[in-house]
């Protein structure tokens, strides 16, 4: 039997159907009178054009924060460099970096030095204040490249940064001659991307010890770190200086080996 609806559905799906053939079409005129086009078909595109408009520029904001540059700062700075026995030919290289490029340069080179005793101590406050940087760069990590959970001495790097406070900085990562137990990662962790310069992976020619650096494999080292520079969250100027820059008298202080 059929339903007595069948000819009420057919006419509402003719019906319809004439609607949605206007909606995509322009207005139509029957002598005087003129059809109007429903406004369906501007309402959806319409919709859809934003979304791909909206979607567009988010992603298109997103590639340029992601890849915008840090304006160098130009200024000339105060550099202090702290760190443990790596710091003497880090130095020596740095304060020609400094010397040429119009940059104060103070070193503190602490032998057997981590970051516990860094930390725990007044000794970098009072060269912070003695010194007055503008920029710090850390050596600090080679004494613990040992041990078996590193994470034990994330207070450390935090209080250390703590004390560097609103001063830029970089963290020299230690010249690994050994794997370590994800100290490096520790550490980069905590200083955020771009205060970091990991140096592990590097090669080195090293001294008898098979620890240390040479004074000729630190000062590569050191340009190895002017040439990241601009990838740094605060870079500043380090051209390139020439070998006959001398490093300046009593720019490095020295003090006596930390004993645990």
């Amino acid at each position: 039997m059929k339903s007595p609806y069948i000819g009420l559905w057919l006419l509402l799906s003719i019906s319809l159907a004439i609607i949605l053939i206007f909606s995509f079409c322009d207005d139509i005129k029957i002598g005087e009178w003129e059809v109007k086009k429903a406004p369906f078909s501007e309402t959806l595109f319409k919709s859809r054009i934003e979304d791909n408009t909206n979607s567009y520029l988010n992603s298109d904001s997103l590639r340029q924060k992601k890849n915008k540059e840090v304006v160098t700062d130009s200024t000339p700075q105060s550099i202090l460099l702290f760190g443990d026995s790596m710091t003497m030919n880090l130095a020596l290289r740095l304060a020609q970096y400094a010397e040429h490029n119009g940059h104060k340069f103070h070193a503190v080179n602490w032998d057997s030095s981590n970051t516990i005793s860094w930390a725990k101590c007044d000794t970098l406050d009072n060269y912070i204040s003695r010194f007055k940087p503008t920029y710090i760069f850390v050596s600090l990590g080679a004494n613990e490249l040992y041990l078996a959970n590193p994470d034990g001495h994330r207070k450390y790097v935090e209080s250390i940064i703590e004390k560097i406070g609103d001063i830029p900085f970089v963290w020299i990562g230690p010249p690994n001659w050994k794997e370590d137990n994800g100290l490096n990662d520790m550490i980069e962790d905590v200083c955020t991307s771009g205060n970091f310069f990991r140096s592990a992976g590097m090669e080195f020619e090293r001294k008898k010890d098979k620890v240390h650096p040479t004074r000729k494999a630190s000062a590569l080292w050191i340009d190895s770190i002017a040439r990241w520079m601009p990838k740094s969250s605060h870079p500043i100027i380090l051209s390139l200086p020439p070998d006959s820059i001398k490093v300046p008298n009593n720019s490095i202080t020295f003090l006596k080996a930390y004993k645990k």
